[in-house]
């Protein structure tokens, strides 16, 4: 089974750090990833940051992907999950004799992660970005609602992530989505998640964050949609199958 993937990812216009968040894909797999933002100047306890957190975790994630075959005995029941412990795991041995990793504020990220293989798709699902599996008939949102865990030092958060897997020919399309691609639908209830799925498809990820970016513009002041953050770092990446 191939899949086909494409991405866009925008940083906050005109802020003079980073985009905190990440996408990579590769052979049957993609990883998007949030990094969690605090205000500028805060102290993470940790040298590198945010960003780098994100994207160190990513590619260790999608490393695993890609090495370990779909349904490995370790794996059934677990889905993703143990891949997800592992790389946590071996992020955190990178910094942890030059950062702070238990600091309260150390670098954390929401993860959606997705692998096609075997006949199989497998998708996890960590904190609040969304995940979205269209069968042609119907669509599923995967999020964590009110999500209190992250992936960030402790492995053992990767036990609170949403798995699942869907033969392959069940799925026409799928879509990782950080929380600054899903506010049409989710804060601003200006698109269904059909509609959102429909602008994807139609007009691609990119389309997708201008849309998002025209809409904050309109409502700066925050008002209309009542938010922290006027604009958000935003990542989409639509997978067909």
């Amino acid at each position: 089974m191939g899949m086909r993937v494409s991405w866009a990812t925008e940083a906050v216009p005109g802020r003079d750090w980073p985009n905190e968040d990440f996408v990579a894909a590769a052979a049957g797999a993609v990883v998007v990833l949030d990094g969690c933002s605090l205000p500028p100047g805060t102290d993470l306890g940790c040298r590198h940051g945010t960003a780098w957190y994100a994207r160190t975790l990513g590619m260790e994630l999608l490393t695993r992907l890609l090495e370990s075959p779909p349904g490995r005995p370790e794996e059934r029941g677990e889905g993703l999950r143990p891949l997800l412990a592992r790389a946590i795991d071996s992020v955190a041995a990178r910094h942890v004799r030059t950062c702070d990793l238990g600091h309260p504020a150390t670098p954390a990220a929401t993860v959606v992660a997705l692998r096609a293989g075997g006949g199989t798709v497998e998708h996890l699902v960590l904190a609040d970005s969304t995940l979205l599996l269209d069968s042609g008939d119907s669509l599923e949102v995967v999020s964590v609602q009110g999500a209190q865990t992250y992936a960030a030092a402790d492995l053992r958060a990767a036990s609170r992530a949403l798995t699942g897997a869907r033969p392959a020919g069940a799925l026409r399309r799928a879509a990782l989505l950080t929380d600054g691609a899903t506010r049409l639908a989710d804060r601003f209830r200006l698109l269904g998640w059909q509609d959102l799925m429909a602008v994807l498809a139609g007009e691609g990820p990119g389309a997708l964050i201008r849309r998002t970016r025209e809409t904050e513009d309109g409502d700066p002041h925050c008002r209309r949609w009542p938010r922290h953050k006027r604009h958000d770092d935003a990542t989409a990446a639509l997978c067909v199958f």
